[in-house]
């Protein structure tokens, strides 16, 4: 009987920290293979403080699982699962260049805006990424559902050749996917009104974050404003402002194309990712503004320079991104093998009977507000892919949001506390010194003196 020699398990090296943020923190490593062979990829960490709670490990776990079924030119693709000592990872496609939001601030900022036809490029390409994941099917030839969630423009990734790829199905909806943990709160200015209000979703919510994406990179100003606590009526009340008039040299074909997929009814928008494509398509094929890889490729050189690698630094821009991780470091040159069916075993079911994403409270009527300024595009966050966005659970507020705004509190309660000691220690140490100041006379023991500090 001949017995079958097992596998070695899949080897990486983790390399470099790059940056952190949401739920998971960001390094670069390289797959180890046999004679020395190497290639570079992207590690994203399950951050520490989640490691241990079953519901993180098992979003983490489902984002690798509906990333991995992606494999599509314009995605970036997920290789493997893997584990180094206690924390986990995703490996990921490197994408050696920056994200849309770092390549649009920076171009702004050299007062060289990105062109018109690169921005419709990179729309077009997006679309066909949307298209074929929202297309997706199962085994048996059902829908898979997928909804991304959190297009942004620090998910719109364009590499050194002209590539354009989208990232981080980190809070991605899979009809495989119903519990209540699993309603989720995306960027805010970003999501669809039916996504802020934790309504049913479909496709075309997709449709409307891209179109924000593209509307904001072609214009340089934020479209929708507002924080976690402003109402979606606040918010979706902002007019949306015309683009030929910051941008003039936006053809009006293009700007009809954007509000149709910024309709604020689903219903009025475009039918899926692939009609929206087409129009836009069509629109630049009337105007000569079709583009392609290599002219994107040459366009982002002359911006940012030849070297990709230095694309995402800028001494001058400040980084968003959040550094919670005392010391992460100590994670360089460690090695991580794959992910073993015992790394699974503490994850509970994806969906239980009875889970239903049920529904929400209305929202309160808004006071009559003012809409505010426009704002212009803030620097970036330099990061390779963004981390996954939190979930959110029955109240509609991400257990991360929730996490983090008690932790604010928290500081701001011993802030309070530290500053009302102060306080206290200096009406007592006046009303001391006044005490002392104001005592009485008292003869000392000799007879002839008076108590140290009263007046003489």
């Amino acid at each position: 009987m001949v017995t079958q020699t097992p596998s070695p398990a899949r080897k990486y090296r983790i390399e470099r920290y790059v940056a952190e943020g949401g739920m998971g923190a960001i390094y670069l490593g390289k797959k180890l293979g046999p004679v020395g062979f190497e290639k570079e990829v992207v590690l994203k960490q399950l951050l520490p403080e989640f490691t241990s709670r079953p519901e993180f490990r098992d979003l983490f776990f489902r984002e690798a699982k509906i990333s991995g079924s992606l494999d599509h030119v314009n995605i970036v693709r997920t290789f493997d699962l893997v584990r180094s000592d206690d924390a986990l990872f995703i490996v990921m496609e490197y994408v050696p260049g920056a994200d849309l939001r770092t390549i649009a601030w920076r171009a702004r900022r050299r007062r060289r805006p990105l062109s018109v036809a690169a921005i419709v490029h990179v729309a077009m390409e997006t679309l066909n990424g949307l298209t074929y994941a929202h297309g997706r099917l199962a085994a048996d030839g059902s829908p898979l559902g997928i909804i991304h969630r959190d297009v942004s423009p620090s998910n719109i990734l364009c590499s050194s050749q002209g590539e354009v790829k989208l990232s981080d199905f980190g809070i991605a909806k899979a009809v495989t996917f119903a519990s209540v943990f699993y309603r989720v709160r995306g960027k805010v200015g970003y999501m669809s009104p039916e996504q802020a209000r934790n309504q049913p979703l479909d496709a075309r919510s997709d449709l409307f974050s891209l179109a924000v994406c593209i509307f904001e990179t072609l214009s340089g100003e934020r479209l929708y404003t507002g924080d976690l606590q402003t109402p979606a009526d606040v918010i979706y009340a902002q007019p949306v402002p015309s683009l030929l008039a910051r941008a003039p040299e936006v053809p009006p074909d293009v700007e009809k194309v954007l509000r149709k997929a910024l309709a604020l009814d689903c219903d009025q928008r475009f039918a899926d990712a692939s009609e929206f494509g087409q129009a836009l398509r069509d629109a630049a094929r009337r105007h000569g503004l079709l583009y392609s890889a290599r002219e994107l490729a040459a366009e982002l050189a002359s911006l940012l320079g030849p070297d990709p690698t230095t694309w995402l630094s800028d001494e001058n821009a400040p980084s968003m991104a959040t550094q919670r991780l005392p010391d992460p470091r100590p994670l360089e040159g460690k090695e991580a093998t794959a992910v073993g069916p015992a790394d699974l075993g503490a994850v509970p079911r994806p969906h239980t009977p009875g889970d239903s994403l049920g529904s929400t409270r209305p929202l309160p009527a808004p006071a009559p507000t003012p809409s505010p300024p426009r704002t212009p595009l803030s620097p970036p966050v330099l990061r390779p892919s963004a981390p996954a966005m939190p979930v959110a659970g029955p109240s509609g507020v991400s257990p991360v949001e929730a996490m983090i705004s008690r932790r604010r509190r928290s500081r701001w309660r011993l802030v309070l506390a530290s500053a009302a000691l102060l306080a206290i220690a200096v009406i007592a140490g006046l009303v001391a010194w006044g005490a002392r100041g104001f005592a009485p006379r008292v003869p000392s023991r000799e007879g002839s003196g008076t108590l140290s500090g009263s007046p003489g």
